[in-house]
């Protein structure tokens, strides 16, 4: 223990003197933004020197390994973006960001991280409605946990997950944030990303997906294997329909867009309508 709090001592140290080495004030001339690529150059450097003074990260215990993650999270998230199937949220559908705020987080644009009146809001709703029709976690949270940590249940990994989630807020914008989970989240049948299940359920980019089809895969992280449409299309249609109502409820669409979506015929990639 003693060794543990004295790692991340140390990388504590080293991550405050690494993000003072340059102004965080946005360059807004040509020679301000030159001026921040050499200053990137530094930090990097900097944090060379400084990690080749500890062990291997491989060796590092998990929460100083997280905490490290806390203040280098472009580590992670910059080969995600570099990834071939990368879709920015203007090359997808606006049906498709909107729906998976409906049903997962509809507050996501107005709180922070971590929503302690979202988890009370969800599981009231839940009991009302004999099921899980909302999530507690904000999409901060999900994208936090399926990216950086485990899917262990303990004290530490929930502490890990809200400093983790606190962070990325701190240095990501929400549309950021929210681009980064729909290319990361699995929707079932083999099927990473928002590009990866468009092409899977529809044969179809994710630009091109209707109201309807938007809401399916809306559906899918909730449980991506279970509710997969082309193995059990009517729990999926199901689910759909409750992403329907969640976006009609907040505004999201109108009256008339919920009736057509509801009724509209999808017909997926092995031929089944829904």
């Amino acid at each position: 223990m003693f060794k543990i709090i004295i790692m991340a001592l140390l990388i504590f140290i080293g991550m405050v003197g690494y993000d003072n080495i340059t102004d965080k004030a946005q360059p807004t001339t040509p020679i301000q933004q030159e001026q921040q690529k050499v200053s990137k150059h530094e930090k990097s450097a900097a944090m060379a020197l400084f990690t080749s003074l500890l062990p291997p990260k491989e060796e590092w215990p998990s929460p100083v390994h997280k905490f490290y993650l806390a203040f280098n999270m472009d580590e992670v998230i910059d080969p995600i973006r570099q990834n071939p199937n990368w879709t920015s949220l203007d090359a997808m559908s606006r049906d498709i960001p909107q729906a998976l705020i409906a049903i997962e987080d509809h507050a996501f644009y107005n709180h922070g991280a971590i929503a302690v009146e979202g988890i009370l809001r969800a599981a009231l709703a839940n009991i009302n409605a004999g099921e899980v029709v909302q999530g507690g976690s904000t999409l901060t949270q999900q994208f936090v946990k399926n990216v950086f940590l485990s899917h262990e249940q303990s004290m530490e990994r929930k502490i890990e997950e809200a400093v983790l989630s606190l962070m990325l807020e701190d240095n990501y914008s929400k549309d950021e944030i929210l681009e980064l989970y729909l290319n990361t989240t699995y929707f079932g049948a083999g099927s990473t990303g928002i590009k990866q299940a468009s092409r899977t359920y529809f044969g179809k980019a994710p630009s091109a997906l209707t109201l309807a089809e938007a809401a399916v895969i809306a559906s899918l992280p909730y449980a991506p294997t279970s509710l997969n449409p082309l193995e059990n299309p009517e729990g999926c249609k199901k689910r759909q329909l409750l992403v329907l109502a969640a976006m009609h409820k907040y505004g999201m669409i109108n009256q008339g867009q919920l009736a057509e979506a509801k009724t509209e015929k999808i017909r997926l990639t092995n031929g089944t309508v829904m």
